[in-house]
């Protein structure tokens, strides 16, 4: 499911800006782009947006995490803050575990309205195990 480029967390305006004029409007387009050429794609893609490579590379897990419903904004920085940042990351992690910290997480930072029910971990880690991701690591 794409998710257009200003949902993805950590994008700010002028990159917006810049990858749309690339092409680039939204997380497909942006994996598509990234996986649909050589090995140089995202220090090529970083040169031409004029960001630095770990931007794009982050915005590209990003992206990739986004395939999975229900991971939108908010849920990719609490994500993040439990250190999953990848595909391959969620796809290691124990659904029950992931769940406490987001927990314990949220009731430090308060970075989402209402942490996500166990169901919903368990079907992201499901989901992260059975696609493959679009990016090495």
């Amino acid at each position: 499911m794409a998710v257009v480029l200003s949902k993805l967390y950590g994008i700010n305006p002028e990159l917006e800006s810049r990858l749309k004029t690339l092409g680039i409007k939204d997380s497909d387009d942006l994996l598509e782009f990234c996986t649909s050429r050589n090995g140089t794609a995202v220090e090529d893609l970083a040169h031409t947006a004029g960001t630095e490579k770990g931007v794009i590379t982050r915005l590209i897990h990003r992206a990739d995490l986004a395939r999975i419903r229900g991971i939108g904004e908010t849920y990719t920085m609490l994500l993040e803050e439990a250190g999953v940042s990848t595909l391959t990351d969620l796809a290691k992690r124990n659904p029950e575990t992931l769940r406490v910290q987001f927990t314990n997480i949220n009731s430090e930072r308060k970075l989402v309205g209402r942490v996500p029910a166990l169901a919903m971990v368990n079907g992201w880690v499901t989901k992260a195990r059975r696609l493959p991701a679009t990016m090495v690591e």
